[in-house]
């Protein structure tokens, strides 16, 4: 009996042992840490927008005021399989170079901060962890703040939350913007018509003269590259 019974409580400090583990399980393998480098602020093509930062921005009063002079719509690349479907808001650079990138409207460059952090797009929140209704991966690989600093499971857990988010608003948005678009073209055609259908018959006739002559207008004539050699007399 006192065989088994110390056989158990030598077994007791390899119980200990494995209560070390979890905390170990704690770090998670996917770190980062900005380094306010400025570097995804500066060298990026367009930032996608959702009707959620449109909601949140305009619940903020003024502020959509600020944001509204620098979107604009447009489609990903074909490579995106959301944004083959309709068109999408989207925060526009600014001094885009050949390659089509340039800086964010809201990037202070000399302080090198985000002049809209405290509300900035869902879609910047999750750099560089992305989500494409699959998996998760790393939208930038030569972020500088990969690998660095600590990054809990609970952490992570949290940023991929925001990036299954990301992914799915984008998503609702491109479903919405299709029936939107069409709704859209014919909300303007129908004022137009409108517009036209109140004009006096005076005007309805200088229009369709505007009309006519810009049709019976023939093309304008191209300029030889080389000027007419001419013959002296």
């Amino acid at each position: 009996m006192s065989t088994k019974k110390e056989a158990k409580e030598s077994k007791q400090p390899v119980e200990e042992k494995t209560d070390e583990k979890p905390v170990e399980k704690e770090t998670a393998k996917f770190k980062f840490e900005c380094t306010k480098c400025g570097t995804c602020c500066q060298n990026r093509s367009s930032i996608p927008i959702t009707f959620t930062d449109l909601a949140r921005w305009t619940k903020q009063g003024s502020f959509i005021q600020i944001i509204l002079p620098h979107l604009e719509l447009e489609s990903l690349s074909e490579a995106d399989e959301i944004s083959k479907i309709a068109i999408i808001p989207f925060i526009k650079m600014k001094d885009i170079d050949e390659n089509g990138k340039g800086i964010c409207p809201f990037y202070d460059v000399d302080n090198k901060i985000c002049n809209i952090y405290f509300t900035m797009p869902i879609f910047c929140k999750t750099f560089p962890l992305s989500y494409n209704g699959e998996k998760f991966y790393v939208s930038d690989s030569t972020c500088e703040g990969l690998g660095k600093g600590s990054m809990t499971k609970e952490a992570l857990l949290e940023l991929r939350k925001t990036a299954i988010s990301d992914y799915n608003q984008r998503a609702e948005t491109s479903l919405s913007m299709v029936p939107l678009q069409g709704m859209f073209i014919r909300h303007f055609m129908k004022q137009s018509q409108e517009t036209v259908n109140r004009l006096s018959d005076e005007d309805q006739k200088k229009l369709d003269a505007l009309i006519n002559k810009s049709k019976e207008e023939p093309a304008e004539p191209t300029e030889s590259a080389e000027p007419e050699e001419t013959t002296e007399s």
